[in-house]
């Protein structure tokens, strides 16, 4: 499946650390992994493209349709990301169940108060992070692995952080009831350093999938300054040698 190029830069502008993993992988899973991302940036942004949550509502669920007619094997519907969706998904079929999960899951961005517990925040991140993740291995040629786990998790966490005050800003916050900010920064350092250790395990074509993880520990620390960015090139010598280290 030949890259497109426009798709390419849209993803790059959405999504720009996935984007950088995914240089990694030859040119095919690289064409894959671009399209899952383009997925997941449309279905993630729906909370940031509506005021009210009944239109967000009709949204998400006219994903859940198109990515279903794909998995069924219909026609893909005129929309550029379901149409490379589609190509990708007929050279390497996704999980529907992993999609679907999805989807449903960025309903609780909708919703006006913030998860009730840890645990339903990093259910809500097992399917989210950890959805796209498990695609990911699969866009790769790579058999699921238990790091994606941990590893989304962590990515998950430094990722709510970082956009923190885009979501207060809206007059929302992910962090549970009466739970300090630190807790969910010890969280996920302790979820990164699990998949650390994990990740010696995953064999080196599964790298595009997941090496944008190995950019938490900088993000973390970028947090605790009060910064939520970090620069280009430290997060590409970063990947750098992640990828010839094969440490995360």
């Amino acid at each position: 499946m030949a890259p497109d190029p426009a798709l390419d830069a849209d993803v790059r502008r959405a999504d720009e650390d996935r984007w950088l993993a995914s240089r990694f992988a030859p040119q095919d899973a690289r064409t894959r992994l671009v399209a899952l991302y383009a997925l997941n940036h449309e279905i993630a942004r729906t909370a940031e493209t509506v005021r009210q949550a009944a239109i967000g509502d009709i949204r998400l669920q006219w994903w859940r349709e198109a990515t279903a007619e794909v998995f069924a094997g219909g026609p893909a519907r005129k929309h550029p990301v379901v149409q490379v969706f589609a190509a990708a998904h007929a050279e390497t079929p996704f999980s529907p169940e992993i999609v679907s999960a999805l989807i449903d899951a960025r309903g609780a961005d909708l919703e006006p108060a913030p998860f009730a517990t840890w645990n339903a925040m990093e259910t809500y991140l097992d399917a989210t992070s950890g959805g796209i993740m498990r695609l990911a291995f699969t866009a790769c040629g790579a058999a699921p692995s238990e790091v994606i786990q941990p590893a989304a998790r962590g990515w998950g966490y430094a990722g709510l952080m970082r956009a923190g005050a885009h979501w207060r800003a809206r007059g929302r916050t992910f962090l549970p009831a009466g739970r300090d900010p630190h807790e969910m920064l010890e969280r996920a350092r302790a979820a990164y350093v699990a998949a650390r250790e994990l990740a010696s395990s995953i064999p080196s074509v599964a790298f595009p999938a997941l090496g944008y993880v190995a950019l938490t520990r900088g993000y973390l620390r970028a947090l605790e300054r009060g910064e939520t960015s970090r620069p280009l090139l430290l997060r590409q010598v970063k990947l750098v040698v992640a990828s010839a280290s094969g440490r995360l």
